[in-house]
């Protein structure tokens, strides 16, 4: 699995664990919800009411490719990033 935060939000990071089972999200803010989606916008995965600046999505179900992570943070704004599921 790679991942890719160029060009995405610089106060939001994205990696996944090296089984690739787990992605983890932190950021430099509370956050509110991640959605991870394909990259045709199609709603993968959603966590909600998270209220924190760390957490752990379980990705073992989604097939390899590429993935947009979209963050809201408590304040409504909205950071990105992208990864790549090997």
């Amino acid at each position: 699995m790679q991942f890719c935060n160029s060009l995405m939000d610089k106060n939001l990071t994205v990696y996944p664990i090296s089984t690739g089972d787990q992605l983890n999200v932190f950021a430099a803010e509370d956050m509110c919800c991640i959605r991870v989606m394909d990259m045709a916008g199609n709603e993968m995965v959603k966590a909600k009411d998270i209220r924190c600046k760390k957490n752990t999505i379980d990705i073992r179900h989604l097939p390899g490719a590429t993935y947009i992570v979209e963050v809201t943070f408590l304040n409504s704004r909205t950071g990105r990033s992208v990864f790549v599921k090997m």
